[in-house]
């Protein structure tokens, strides 16, 4: 693939939100999933997803400790979803709208951040790239990840990119200043970029950071 066709990611996928769900160090990644939800320091996210969504075991198992982040497997968790909902497998969604909402209800500040930012705003950007769209998924959510939806559908108003949403949160500009002229160019927007990328993974990525 070009070069030129994974320029555009590298500002987007360095954009990442600190989490301190981090799994276990010491905790190791077996191709047997069965043994991996037995050991003892495992995440609970992770014991969840496997458990109802087995398929899922192996996608994680390549995954080194400091990737696996409870975060990073309601990312994937999203991204799974939408696939499953085009699909036509609307019954196997549940599992996951039930888990992001028992997160948001009980869990602690790192699992409802990754329910929130790793599961609903990853779901919202992946789908609005379908065909189905992000509307499709609201009536699968609880009440309390229903007004995280809100929340996040508000916050990404007039914004097509995650780095666009931290340098509003932190209150920058990602133009450079009026005199850097030269330093300007035209955004491309993430469908041209999708348009242009072949590799599954970085289609991946740019699906999970960026919404239409």
């Amino acid at each position: 693939m070009p070069s030129a066709s994974v320029e555009p990611l590298a500002d987007l996928a360095a954009i990442t939100r600190n989490t301190q769900d981090r799994v276990s160090a010491a905790c190791l990644w077996p191709a047997d999933h069965r043994f991996l939800l037995s050991f003892p320091q495992m995440s609970q996210i992770l014991s969840q997803i496997t458990q109802a969504y087995p398929q899922l075991s192996s996608e994680f198992s390549s995954l080194s400790a400091d990737e696996a982040t409870d975060s990073r497997l309601m990312t994937e968790l999203a991204s799974h979803v939408v696939d499953l909902f085009e699909a036509g497998r609307v019954e196997d969604l549940h599992p996951a709208f039930a888990l992001a909402e028992q997160l948001i209800v009980a869990g602690p500040e790192a699992e409802r951040h990754a329910a929130i930012e790793g599961f609903i705003e990853t779901l919202q950007n992946v789908a609005s790239h379908r065909r189905c769209g992000a509307r499709a998924f609201e009536p699968f959510l609880g009440p309390m990840s229903r007004r995280a939806w809100e929340e996040l559908t508000e916050v990404w108003k007039g914004k097509t990119s995650l780095a666009e949403v931290v340098a509003a949160e932190r209150g920058t500009t990602l133009r450079p200043p009026w005199w850097q002229f030269w330093l300007r160019r035209k955004r491309r927007s993430p469908r041209e970029m999708l348009n242009e990328v072949e590799n599954p993974e970085l289609r991946n990525i740019i699906e999970q950071i960026t919404r239409e």
